[in-house]
C-alpha cells in the first residue's frame, strides 16, 4: 500500500489516545488519502430527541409517589379503594379514578413498567393521541400541541388523518461521535446504529456535548387505510422492485453496513415532507434550510413533522404553526410543483440501480425537485422518490396522490 496502514493514532484525544487499529485481534486497515479541506473530513453523529409528555405520564407520576409503601401489593380494584382511604394515598391520587389507578398497577405488575420503546414510537404515540391538546400552554413550556379540525370535503381530505399544530417544542441534540469519508445517520426510527465504527469523543465517555433548541412545527398524519390500499397496487410493487434493486446495489458497495431498506411508506413520507417544506417556505417566514423534518413510520401509523428550532427566539416566530391552517393549499401546491422537474425527463427516467450514475438510494429525485439542504433532511437526501408521491413523465401509476393533481 503506497500510504501504508493505520497506526491507530487519535490525536484529538491527547497523547495517550493511541489504540491498535482493528482492535486487539483485528486487522489493521489501509490508510486512505483525504484532502485536508475536504468536506468529508468530519461528519458529526448526533442523536435528536424532542421533549414531549408521554401519554399517561401524570398517573404514572402519581402512582410512583405511593407505590412502594402502599400500592405495589394491591390485587384488585377494591384494594385500591381501601388504600385510598389513607390520607397520603388520597392526596397523591387526587384527580385519578380507581379504575385508572388499577390499570397502571396491572401494567407494572405485568412487567410493562420496564418497557423500552424507541424515540420515534413515543413521539408518534403522543402526536396521534385522541386528546385535542397535549402539553401545557405556558411561557417557557417544553411542549404544547393542538390538533385542528380537518376539512371534510376534497380529495386531499381522504388521504390526511390528522394535522397537529405544535406551538412549543424543545429539542435536545447530543453528539456521540464522528465519522470520516461517509456520514453515519440514525435509522428510520431515530435510533443510532450501534455497530457503526465511529470515532469516539473521549477515551472514557461520561458525558457528551449537547444543545437545547426551542421551536415550533406542524405534524401531518396520513390515513393508514389509504396507504394500505396504495401498497396493494401492482404499479407500486413494481416501483418497489426498482428502488429495492438500487438499495441492493448500494449494499454491495457498502458490505459492512447493517442498514436495511426503509420500505415504501417511509420513502413516500420522506419525499412528501421535502416537497411540503419547499411549498411552506414560500410564505411562512422561514427559509427552507431552517425547516427540518421528522419521519414517523409505526405500526399502522404514518406521519411526518416539519419543525424549526434554534437556541434563541427565532425558532418560535409562529409562521410555521399558522401554515397548518392552510395545509391543504400548501400540499396541493407542493404536489403541483412536483409533477414536472426542471431536469425532466432525465430526473424522472433515473433508474436507482444504474451504476454509472451512482445514485442508488434515489428514484425520481434531484436538486431541481425533491432534494433539500442537508441540514433539513434527517437522511442526508437519501431514500427519496417523487414518483411515489405524484405522477411523473416516466411513471404515472405508482403515485399516492393520484387524484389530487
Amino acid at each position: 500500500m503506497p500510504l501504508g496502514y493505520c497506526n491507530g493514532k487519535r490525536p484529538w484525544l491527547g497523547g495517550y489516545g493511541r489504540e491498535r487499529c482493528g482492535g486487539a485481534d483485528g486487522k489493521s486497515q489501509p490508510s486512505r488519502l483525504l484532502v485536508r479541506s475536504a468536506s468529508n473530513a468530519y461528519f458529526s453523529q448526533t442523536l435528536s430527541v424532542i421533549s414531549i409528555p408521554e401519554m399517561g405520564s401524570a398517573i404514572r407520576g402519581a402512582v410512583d409517589t405511593v407505590w412502594i409503601e402502599f400500592l405495589q401489593y394491591c390485587e384488585s380494584k377494591a384494594d385500591v379503594t381501601r388504600e385510598r382511604k389513607k390520607p397520603r394515598v388520597s392526596a397523591a391520587l387526587e384527580g385519578h379514578s380507581d379504575a385508572d389507578v388499577w390499570k397502571e398497577i396491572q401494567r407494572r405488575q405485568g412487567g410493562e413498567g420496564v418497557e423500552v420503546r424507541g424515540i420515534r414510537e413515543v413521539e408518534l404515540e403522543t402526536l396521534l393521541s385522541s386528546e385535542t391538546e397535549v402539553g401545557s400552554d405556558m411561557p417557557g413550556g417544553d411542549f404544547y400541541a393542538r390538533a385542528i379540525k380537518l376539512p371534510t370535503r376534497g380529495p386531499i381530505a381522504k388521504k390526511i388523518e390528522r394535522v397537529v399544530k405544535v406551538h412549543r417544542l424543545r429539542e435536545v441534540i447530543a453528539q456521540v461521535g464522528f465519522t470520516r469519508f461517509e456520514a453515519a445517520v440514525s435509522d428510520v426510527n431515530g435510533e443510532l446504529e450501534l455497530d457503526v465504527e465511529r470515532a469516539s469523543l473521549a477515551r472514557e465517555i461520561s458525558w457528551v456535548p449537547a444543545v437545547e433548541n426551542r421551536g415550533e412545527g406542524v405534524f401531518v398524519a396520513l390515513r393508514a387505510d389509504a396507504i394500505a390500499g396504495w401498497l396493494a397496487r401492482d404499479a407500486v410493487q413494481a416501483r418497489y422492485a426498482k428502488l429495492a434493486a438500487g438499495f441492493a446495489a448500494w449494499k454491495k458497495e457498502h458490505s459492512a453496513s447493517s442498514a436495511e431498506f426503509p420500505g415504501l411508506p417511509y420513502i413516500l413520507l420522506h419525499s412528501t415532507a421535502h416537497l411540503l417544506i419547499t411549498a411552506v417556505a414560500l410564505d411562512c417566514g422561514y427559509a427552507a434550510s431552517s425547516i427540518r423534518e421528522r419521519i414517523y413510520v409505526g405500526d399502522n401509523a404514518y406521519g411526518f413533522m416539519l419543525y424549526t428550532a434554534s437556541p434563541d427566539a427565532e425558532g418560535t416566530l409562529g409562521g410555521l404553526v399558522e401554515a397548518a391552517d392552510r395545509i391543504a393549499e400548501h400540499l396541493r401546491q407542493a404536489l403541483d410543483l412536483a409533477r414536472l422537474c426542471a431536469n425532466d425527463p432525465v430526473c424522472a427516467h433515473h433508474q436507482p440501480d444504474n451504476r454509472e450514475e451512482n445514485r442508488y438510494l434515489l428514484g425520481a429525485a434531484c436538486h431541481g425537485c425533491v432534494l433539500l439542504s442537508e441540514v433539513s433532511c434527517e437522511r442526508r437526501n437519501d431514500f427519496l422518490d417523487r414518483a411515489l408521491v405524484v405522477p411523473t413523465v416516466d411513471e404515472a401509476d405508482s403515485a399516492f396522490f393520484m387524484d389530487e393533481v
